[in-house]
């Protein structure tokens, strides 16, 4: 058997509030037309949807890219037999995540999300489970959807990497964190909101190729020196592609704590002290580079996770991601499977 953890759907329940109107203005609906954008490469697609979001007091509007891929199940099963996988644990899209909206209509977002990823995980249990999302920019609200969300039956949660560009040391989050560790779930850090996407990371599609593993890596060190796991010592968090740069510059940050007098400003203690504390994916698409991670951080700390069904993710068999065959037979069957069963308790 193998679980792919980081697969990213929509729930055709939420698609028809969408196109019902639930939330209109403030989040619509649109059907895409000309060209389809170049970022899914899972099944047909030749039939999209445009989400149009319009951010609390402000002109601004967001506008992302919905293809068959990310709500069509029968696309998505074919998809998961064609590779291997016999399980997804599903969560939103990371544009669904909705932190600039307003409090209370992001946590009614979130909850109708958790609502449609629940259902469909009931209705197909041995094909799907599913992580919560949360409005994180209201912390205690956040953590109230997280324990519905868990009831529902989700069994983790995803966040994005910061909350309308606060750090996730930030105190406010503790709530959060505290109801995270108390309901013992895997937090799922996914980049969102990504910095520099607005200036030198628009060309060449860097938003996504070096802004998004950066976003990674800052949300990653801040939980270390901003004293997060020192606070939060059970905190289970796992890291979207392949950690970003942490597991590539681990060196520099903790030369820079025995060195500088500002990485210890919060008391936390040596960065070495709390990588063991991070899971990471699959998603580097090197074999170098994957042999060097399960070296480095520990084959216990890797799951197989694929970022489907976008084109930047690990979309070939399973069996066949980069660097998977130079492992050992028990390396391998950890990462696809054994640590995300522990991890995640299926």
């Amino acid at each position: 058997m193998i679980i792919d953890f980081h697969a990213h759907l929509v729930s055709e329940k939420f698609m028809a509030d969408l196109r019902n109107g639930r939330f209109a203005p403030t989040v619509t609906i649109e059907v895409g037309s000309g060209r389809t954008p170049s970022t899914a490469k899972v099944g047909a697609g030749e039939k999209w949807d445009v989400m149009v979001v319009k951010e609390a007091a402000s002109p601004n509007e967001s506008r992302s890219f919905l293809p068959r891929q990310a709500v069509d199940v029968e696309i998505r099963l074919e998809h998961m037999k064609n590779t291997g996988v016999e399980m997804q644990i599903l969560s939103h899209l990371t544009a669904m995540s909705f932190y600039t909206l307003d409090a209370g209509v992001g946590g009614e977002l979130a909850a109708a999300l958790n609502d449609g990823l629940a259902d469909l995980a009931r209705r197909m249990p041995d094909k799907f489970a599913s992580m919560a999302g949360v409005p994180l920019q209201d912390p205690p609200a956040a953590a109230a959807e997280l324990e519905r969300a868990v009831g529902l039956g989700h069994i983790g949660v995803k966040i994005g990497s910061n909350v309308r560009g606060l750090n996730l040391n930030d105190r406010s989050f503790d709530v959060f964190w505290d109801k995270a560790v108390s309901l013992d779930v895997p937090v799922f850090i996914h980049p969102g909101d990504i910095i520099g996407s607005r200036d030198r990371m628009k060309d060449f599609h860097l938003n996504n190729l070096l802004a998004n593993p950066l976003d990674t890596s800052i949300a990653a060190a801040c939980l270390i020196f901003g004293g997060v796991f020192d606070r939060f010592p059970n905190l289970k968090v796992v890291l979207a592609h392949l950690g970003g740069f942490i597991p590539w510059i681990r060196g520099r940050l903790q030369q820079g704590y025995l060195e500088r007098d500002e990485p210890k400003e919060c008391g936390s203690k040596a960065p070495e002290t709390y990588m063991d504390k991070f899971y990471y994916d699959t998603v580097i698409h090197n074999a170098d580079c994957m042999e060097f991670a399960v070296k480095t951080l520990g084959a216990d700390q890797i799951l197989y996770g694929t970022d489907c069904p976008w084109n930047i993710g690990n979309l070939e068999p399973a069996r066949e991601i980069p660097g998977l065959s130079r492992l050992s037979n028990e390396e391998q069957d950890k990462i696809l499977l054994g640590n995300v069963k522990r991890l995640y308790k299926i």
